[in-house]
């Protein structure tokens, strides 16, 4: 013996006497359990001295008073047993290490599968504490890492005798995972079964516990999908699938092309070839049930699952070729998540394993077709989650196949046409909205007062779908639209949108004019962006944006009260009047001439929705034009709005629309706008007197000339104002008095080097200098 193991065997001998001695007392019933815990914890700082100088004789020895405890385990209070656990561990960990006999390790299995879980004949007593469960795993854990596992046989082989003994540690951990109820407890149980694979050289006896295993972790995956299971406990039960998965159905296990001295056996069998067959059906409805895990909210989740799935591509692909489909489609929707650094890494990873393997671009464009032709049967569900879904698939899809630039003709003009579909069958299915908020009208006031200049632009109002209950699906549905920019997609989505934009009717024709409009929204930020960048003018967008245009000024042309206008086509043809002036900037000006006299049109309507959105579109117009405010814009062009009010009321034209444009005009630009009205006066008038029998006429006419007398007073009260302010005081004349006494100031002043001044009239009368 040397000098550090004799120090430690004298260090470890009281203790260990100490704690015989009061065994032997418990067992006759002498002592408590109570007297147990003193010795136990001395004995726990001693091994924690001497823990270098330990070896396998020193932990036989130590290990003497211990199994006297545990020989009566069922009567140790949890306190007692969790010390006993610790100090085992410390005794696999640094005594026995590698060198634990095979008797030894059958004897502390057992022990430890019935601390953790209980007996092969009752493998569900009715309470296990936690703190006990916690040790007895952390001591399999161990006892797994000294090759216990692989003591249990000959040559890397279990013996068939010591099968269920090992079958029954592995029942005991899987049950520790799938129903033990602290966290805790089940992650080390998840490490003890990390271990015994890692550690069993036996892939046959593997091969026999691997059904039980996925099954296990699936029950547990599968859970938390759908509850809030531990985002760690998840984590860990996908990185056990996927090593576990490694070592039993691999390509290089059941696919060699030649005989190796690893398997010789297993690549010659027919039975092993006719298990994986059978294997690989039930697998595929296991991933099944765990692949709604790709929508986790944990990064940590979403990681473990791509990696998994990676993997299973990657060295299962012959082996599990009937997963191979779901495998690849959830890493195409894992590369398209919200985190972008997350994002971009996957989606890399993933182009890799697409340029790698045209046989996976072909998998990936059978499922976008499939779920193309799926999404207007899934977009007019009730289910939120399944629309989102379906989008949030596509988007995902089309962004790793339009990366590989491959023809994707037939599956563009599939989606195209049922995107415009779906769409129009969601429209169908939104909910309507309130009575007062479609037709009644907001405050003039607090409209106006809208209107007024401030830091930040408006935004419009959603309306052509109920945020309420649509807004997740409207977002995936924008993000899936804006992967189509500068693609094939988008191409065939253009055609497909001119075609039914003027042919269609209705909700299909809606439809189609959302859809133009979020196209020019994405090419318009697309396009804001790189010109800010070179720093070039605004220009017109595209033909497409030309088309939208001019379809949006033929919907604005028609009236208000036109019945056969769709109040939501109206209110998109502003967004796009809007988008045209943003890119357009100043150069949209002579536009106002078609443009602007719709836009205040629609101001007056009695829809409150479609007023608010004629707000905001003169607000975005304004500044787009480079003007400080909606007032000057209208000043500015005042000559051709007067004109135009003016053709509808010569023409006694009796509509309400010319008084509602006038009267906004009044409104926002106030008296400097009254000069140019002194014909409309005229005209006003005229009609009143030939249709002074319509109320609702007389009653808006007068409405105007109640705001042109109130802002033409507002006027003349402040001139009147200012007038007074500006009198000149009377005129004072001057007296010779007055002449002297300047003279005489200007003489007391005198100057030597300058010439005298010549005297001069004061131009104001001053008085006099004091005495």
């Amino acid at each position: 013996m040397d000098d550090g193991r004799v120090k430690a065997f004298r260090m470890l001998k009281p203790s260990c006497v100490e704690l015989s001695q009061v065994a032997l007392r418990y067992k006759v019933n002498k002592t408590t359990a109570k007297d147990l815990l003193k010795p136990l914890e001395h004995l726990a700082d001693v091994l924690q001295t001497v823990h270098r100088s330990l070896d396998a004789k020193l932990a036989d020895y130590v290990f003497f008073p211990l199994s006297q405890l545990f020989g009566e385990s069922k009567e140790l209070p949890p306190r007692v047993l969790e010390r006993s656990l610790s100090c085992l561990r410390f005794l696999i960990l640094h005594g026995w290490r590698h060198s634990i006999s095979s008797e030894v390790g059958k004897q502390l299995l057992i022990l430890l599968a019935f601390l953790a879980g209980g007996s092969s004949t009752d493998p569900k007593p009715e309470q296990v504490d936690e703190d006990v469960a916690l040790n007895a795993f952390d001591c399999t854990t161990a006892l797994f890492k000294s090759s216990v596992a692989s003591s249990l046989g000959s040559h890397g082989t279990i013996k068939s005798e010591n099968i269920p003994l090992l079958g029954h540690a592995v029942a005991v951990i899987l049950e520790g995972i799938a129903n033990a109820s602290p966290t805790r407890v089940r992650l080390a149980a998840s490490r003890t079964l990390n271990t015994l694979i890692d550690n069993l050289d036996d892939d046959e006896a593997l091969e026999n516990f691997f059904p039980g295993i996925v099954s296990t972790l699936t029950k547990v995956l599968s859970a938390g999908a759908r509850t809030k299971t531990p985002y760690k406990l998840l984590e860990a039960c996908i990185r056990l699938l996927d090593q576990i998965f490694h070592k039993i159905v691999t390509d290089d296990r059941w696919h060699q092309p030649v005989l190796t001295s690893e398997h010789p056996k297993r690549a010659k069998s027919e039975k092993g070839r006719s298990w994986v067959e059978a294997t690989s059906g039930q697998v595929k409805q296991a991933l099944s049930s765990i692949v709604p895990l790709r929508y986790h909210d944990r990064l940590e989740v979403q990681d473990a699952l791509f990696l998994f799935c990676n993997s299973v591509l990657t060295n299962c692909r012959r082996t599990l070729a009937n997963c191979t489909a779901l495998m690849l489609e959830t890493l195409a929707i894992l590369s398209n998540t919200s985190t972008a650094a997350a994002s971009s890494q996957r989606l890399h990873q993933v182009q890799q394993l697409l340029a790698s393997d045209a046989g996976l671009l072909d998998v990936l464009k059978e499922s976008t077709y499939g779920w193309a032709q799926s999404l207007p049967r899934i977009i007019t569900s009730n289910d939120e989650t399944k629309r989102t879904k379906i989008l949030h698939q596509l988007s995902s899809a089309f962004r790793l196949l339009f990366a590989q630039n491959v023809d994707l003709k037939s599956l563009n003009d599939l989606t195209a046409s049922n995107l415009h579909s779906s769409i129009a069958l969601a429209i169908e299915a939104s909910t309507s909205r309130t009575i007062s908020a479609v037709n009644g009208s907001a405050d003039a006031g607090q409209m106006l007062q809208s209107v007024a200049p401030s830091k930040d632009l408006p935004t419009f109002a959603p309306v052509i779908f109920d945020f309420t209950s649509q807004g997740s699906m409207v977002e995936c549905l924008q993000s899936l639209i804006s992967q189509f920019y500068n693609s094939s997609m988008s191409t065939a989505l253009e055609r497909n949108l001119a075609e039914s934009l003027k042919l269609s009717t209705g909700n299909e024709q809606i439809a189609s004019f959302w859809l133009v409009l979020q196209l020019l929204g994405n090419r318009s930020r697309q396009a804001s962006g790189t010109e800010d960048w070179l720093h070039l003018p605004g220009s017109s967008l595209d033909p497409l944006a030309e088309e939208a245009y001019a379809f949006s000024l033929e919907i604005l042309e028609k009236s208000t009260y036109d019945d056969t206008v769709d109040w939501r086509l109206q209110a998109l043809s502003l967004e796009v009047l809007a988008l045209q002036a943003r890119s357009q900037g100043a150069e949209f000006r002579p536009e106002l001439v078609d443009a602007l006299y719709p836009i205040l049109e629609r101001m007056g309507s009695s829809n409150a929705l479609l007023q608010q959105h004629a707000v905001t579109c003169l607000s975005i117009v304004s500044h787009a034009c480079g003007y400080s405010s909606a007032s000057e814009l209208v000043v500015d062009n005042a000559d051709y709005l007067v004109n135009a009010v003016a053709v509808k009321l010569n023409t006694f034209d009796i509509s309400p629309q010319a008084s509602q444009v006038m009267l906004m005009m009044v409104r926002l630009c106030g008296s400097a706008l009254i000069p140019y009205l002194d014909d409309l006066i005229d005209s006003i008038f005229a009609i009143l007197a030939c249709y002074h029998g319509y109320p609702r006429l007389v009653e808006s006419l007068f409405e105007v000339l109640q705001a042109v007398v109130g802002e033409g007073s507002k006027s003349s009260t402040k001139a009147i104002e200012a007038s007074v302010a500006n009198l000149r005081k009377p005129y004072k004349t001057t007296s010779v008095t007055d002449i002297i006494a300047r003279l005489g100031s200007m003489k007391s002043k005198p100057s030597s080097d300058s010439p005298p001044a010549s005297p001069q009239l004061p131009s104001e009368p001053e008085p006099p200098p004091p005495p």
